[in-house]
């Protein structure tokens, strides 16, 4: 696509997906540039492109890969719990493949717990983690997900009535009805691959979230709600949280920052659930700094 003669940020970037078979499934993977292999995960309910910002800057300096993990974006769909060990599992799986012995892992909500638990497992296969919002599961939640999150019917029609709630969430049509959830004013401007691929999630509801298995499988991810053991010889950490953040507050961000106590420990204002896009700016600065301090 081009735009008065020049390639567009959609142009630039789209082309760098490819498909790929991890542990029995398929993973949609942006994987573009060359150097120090910086790896980005995205929070529950998004895609690969809720770091186009990221994806597009950090790109020219570093090869920068982004999955979308399954359950979201152009990624397999599955009919069972979308839990935090087999996301690890395929994590693991996908850096074998793509030949990255020791990247830094960059995440945001599940993202992070995904890096999280990696590093804490295999810490000498880590060069760094940047960890913004870190999901502890249901324990985090306000009281309006956790609501639906632990909402268990008993009978099949509640059980359908209770799946067809929560994955009514995902159409783009009703994400509206989320937006103090999610951001600490209103929807920000989206990144052009952003916008387009929501448009496409309202085409086709193949490509929306899986908002329920994902939900079906949050309390995999209540282990980060209580402290955890850090090995001694550890990754440089930083540790992110938005200050305005309603899904996961900012109390639990002190919760993780005391055991994991990170080298580099950032309340973002005027930022939620999604820093690297509300702020986006701010957070590539911010993400250079750490980044280059790792070379």
């Amino acid at each position: 696509m081009h735009t008065n003669g020049m390639i567009s940020p959609i142009g630039l970037l789209e082309k760098h997906q490819v498909q790929l078979e991890i542990n029995g499934g398929t993973w949609n993977v942006f994987d573009k540039g060359a150097g120090i292999p910086i790896v980005f995960l995205h929070n529950g309910g998004g895609t690969l492109w809720n770091w186009a910002h990221q994806l597009q800057h950090f790109s020219t300096k570093y090869r920068v890969i982004a999955p979308d993990l399954p359950g979201f974006g152009r990624s397999h769909r599955s009919s069972e719990p979308l839990i935090l060990n087999t996301y690890v599992q395929g994590l693991s799986e996908l850096l074998k493949i793509l030949d990255c012995p020791k990247p830094i892992l960059v995440g945001n909500c599940i993202g992070s717990s995904i890096a999280l638990k990696y590093a804490l497992h295999q810490p000498e296969k880590v060069t760094a983690l940047a960890l913004f919002n870190v999901c502890g599961g249901i324990p985090m939640l306000n009281p309006y997900l956790q609501f639906w999150a632990t909402l268990r019917p008993n009978t099949v029609l509640g059980k359908a009535f209770h799946q067809c709630m929560i994955n009514a969430t995902s159409h783009p049509d009703l994400q509206h009805l989320n937006t103090r959830l999610i951001y600490a004013d209103s929807e920000p401007n989206l990144h052009p691959m952003l916008s387009q691929f929501i448009e496409q999630q309202r085409l086709d509801p193949k490509l929306r979230a899986s908002l329920y298995w994902l939900v079906m499988g949050l309390d995999s991810f209540n282990i980060f709600s209580q402290p955890q053991q850090k090995p001694a010889h550890f990754s440089p950490v930083l540790l992110g949280w938005g200050a305005q953040n309603r899904t996961l507050a900012t109390r639990w961000a002190k919760v993780i920052a005391e055991w994991l106590t990170p080298d580099q420990f950032w309340l973002i204002e005027n930022a939620g659930h999604m820093p690297m896009y509300e702020q986006p700016e701010l957070v590539n600065e911010m993400l250079e700094v750490f980044f280059n301090q790792r070379q």
